[in-house]
């Protein structure tokens, strides 16, 4: 190898390291779980943030309020709202989102002929008619079941088991 390419080589490997460090030096440091969890008590306005989750570049903590409801908060990496989910009604009782009656009963029908055996932790409805129903099998592994508007499945999803 020539001495004109040795340099070349040389100054094309400064350069990526250069790069390189001033890519990892520009990143913002990751939030902490205090941080997050006095964000998601922020955006809920009351209430206690149980442990956060990192998904990616999100993160997601539960917000367990004074009336008994309990709020999913989706943050962005600055700790800005991404997303707002009530899990809970007032009380304890059923969120807003939460299908009742005959096609709760339709809903989950489809679904656990879908993934097979296990205990449903919630029906919601979801965007353009869909649902999505959570289920938690024997073996302990959640599941969430999307189906479209006429109850027929269009994707399972693996959950983490702290989701809920």
């Amino acid at each position: 190898m020539t001495w004109s390419t040795r340099l070349a080589l040389a100054l094309l490997l400064a350069a990526l390291t250069a790069l390189v460090a001033a890519t990892l030096s520009s990143r913002e440091p990751e939030p902490s779980y205090d941080d997050v969890a006095a964000a998601a008590a922020y955006w809920v306005g009351a209430g206690q943030a149980q442990p956060p989750r990192q998904e990616g570049d999100e993160w997601e903590t539960d917000v367990a309020r004074p009336d008994g409801s309990l709020v999913e908060v989706t943050l962005g990496r600055r700790l800005e709202l991404l997303g707002f989910d009530e899990e809970r009604g007032r009380g304890g009782g059923p969120a807003p989102d939460e299908v009742r009656g005959r096609n709760r009963a339709r809903a989950v029908r489809a679904a656990l002929a879908f993934s097979g055996h296990g205990r449903v932790i919630g029906v919601e409805r979801e965007g353009g008619g869909a649902v999505e129903v959570g289920i938690r099998r024997p073996d302990g592994i959640q599941l969430e079941v999307g189906l479209d508007h006429r109850m027929r499945p269009l994707e399972v999803e693996r959950e983490d088991l702290r989701d809920e």
